[in-house]
């Protein structure tokens, strides 16, 4: 896991990541150039299921998560992570950061090391 985090942030701007689920999603989702009504991480998209479909006016659900867990602070993928993570250099982690930040902002993610990760921040 150390040397994959550790390539990825060695080649932030190749072409050479094969994956695009961990490549920049900002690069890929059309943003400026798209409509969006929503951004919704998958992680808490059944949280806003409701809001969207009265909004929306339709009776299709979001998909959401494939954990079981609602609250995305204890799913298992926001659990892993925050171990595995947490066995990093923080310097490594602050690079990676700041390479996916943009990502970040617009998933309204807070940061790894946030205690309510990956919920957003919220202005007290």
């Amino acid at each position: 896991f150390n040397q994959y985090l550790r390539w990825l942030a060695d080649h932030e701007n190749s072409n050479k990541q094969p994956n695009a689920h961990f490549r920049q999603q900002w690069k890929s989702m059309c943003i400026p150039s798209g409509s969006y009504d929503y951004v919704i991480p998958l992680e808490y998209s059944n949280l806003f299921s409701d809001d969207v479909e009265q909004r929306i006016n339709t009776s299709q659900k979001l998909m959401g998560s494939y954990d079981r867990s609602s609250d995305p602070r204890k799913q298992a993928s926001t659990l892993r992570a925050r171990e595995w993570l947490s066995q990093q250099d923080s310097k490594l982690i602050e690079r990676l950061y700041s390479i996916f930040e943009a990502d970040f902002a617009l998933m309204n993610y807070s940061n790894f090391s946030h205690p309510d990760f990956p919920l957003p921040l919220h202005d007290n």
